[in-house]
């Protein structure tokens, strides 16, 4: 399977700042990680499209899954809104994939079973470049809003991120 931490290099993504700064593309480079580990530890072989911070064009992202011939694709983000109230989880698949809707429910599911208090915003169709030009069932996951104070603490937080991981690990785990 291949892990894309979304974002990274020139392209930060989306930014929090309140009560303090953190880039979508610094967390979703954590998070990728943890879950790289925890997936090798549930028998995964697992392969990343970036590894430090630097920036890749989304088709590159997708032709280095379709190389690698990998059975998944997980893009990993985070969320940004202009209303610093909103929150909550969710999970894009390609528009129409059957196989990236069962891992994107199964993945929402997961988290929101780790993190009950959390909205569910659900899963969704997209027709984002690393969804559509990838050639295996891809999802891109939006953990939380950076934009919501409350939830850019619940992201920078390493207890949270290690339980994140293991909740999408899960599910990927439990799809396969």
């Amino acid at each position: 399977m291949c892990i894309d931490p979304g974002h990274g290099g020139k392209e930060p993504g989306a930014v929090g700042t309140s009560p303090f700064r953190l880039e979508e593309k610094e967390f979703n480079l954590k998070l990728s990680l943890l879950l790289e580990e925890k997936l090798k530890a549930l028998g995964h072989w697992v392969v990343m499209t970036r590894r430090k911070d630097r920036f890749l064009r989304l088709s590159s992202r997708a032709n280095f899954a379709n190389r690698l011939n990998a059975d998944l694709f997980v893009s990993i983000h985070a969320n940004f809104a202009a209303l610093p109230e909103v929150s909550g989880m969710e999970v894009f698949h390609f528009t129409g994939s059957e196989k990236g809707r069962k891992f994107a429910e199964k993945i929402i599911d997961c988290m929101l079973r780790e993190f009950p208090d959390h909205k569910d915003r659900g899963v969704k169709e997209a027709n984002f470049v690393v969804l559509k030009e990838t050639r295996m069932p891809a999802v891109l996951v939006k953990s939380e809003f950076l934009s919501n104070p409350q939830q850019l603490k619940f992201l920078a937080d390493p207890e949270n991120q290690n339980s994140l991981a293991s909740a999408i690990a899960q599910g990927i785990d439990q799809t396969i």
